[in-house]
């Protein structure tokens, strides 16, 4: 039994070690989880999102050492190490996917939506001329960006720096003076 913890936390360890420097690098990682809660909803989908590639290579890695370890220690207790290193192994588990799941939340596409925008105060980068499209500069997702903009009012103009508001975006953004 010892030779099979010993398999185990060499398969496991190389396995998962390879994983990580292959996320490194990126090569790899594609066994994240979408982010959903762990903690409600439906129990098979919380136990599926255990078993991913870095969670099964992560649980054979702490058998192995755990289960080898223990019977280093005391022989005669196979049984128990068996047991531990099973009950260690699906913590490990858990705690990988714990970490996925946090780093999820961690990711943004960065997107920015037209929609999102309206109510938004500004000013103007480059003047708006009646029935013209002009640029505006607003703070969205924590960074000064300019977009295109044209006034709500047709016949009237918007000089640069004046402060305008965001009312609806169509082609562009619409803006009124604020």
């Amino acid at each position: 039994m010892t030779n099979v913890f010993l398999v185990c936390a060499i398969v496991g360890g190389g396995l998962f070690l390879l994983r990580s420097l292959m996320m490194v690098i990126g090569l790899g990682g594609d066994d994240h989880h979408d982010g959903e809660d762990m903690g409600g909803g439906d129990t098979s989908v919380a136990a599926l999102k255990l078993v991913t590639i870095h969670g099964l290579t992560a649980f054979l890695l702490m058998f192995g050492v755990v289960g080898y370890l223990m019977l280093l220690n005391d022989a005669e207790a196979v049984w128990r190490a068996g047991i531990v290193a099973a009950v260690t192994g699906v913590v490990t588990m858990a705690i990988i996917a714990k970490i996925f799941q946090a780093s999820q939340r961690l990711q943004s596409d960065g997107t920015i939506y037209p929609k999102d925008l309206i109510g938004t105060e500004g000013s103007i980068y480059l003047v708006i001329r009646p029935g013209c499209i002009g640029k505006v500069q607003l703070t969205a997702r924590n960074a000064l960006k300019v977009f295109d903009a044209r006034s709500q009012d047709p016949a009237g103009e918007i000089t640069t720096g004046t402060r305008v508001k965001v009312v609806d975006e169509a082609d562009v953004l619409v803006v009124v003076k604020n």
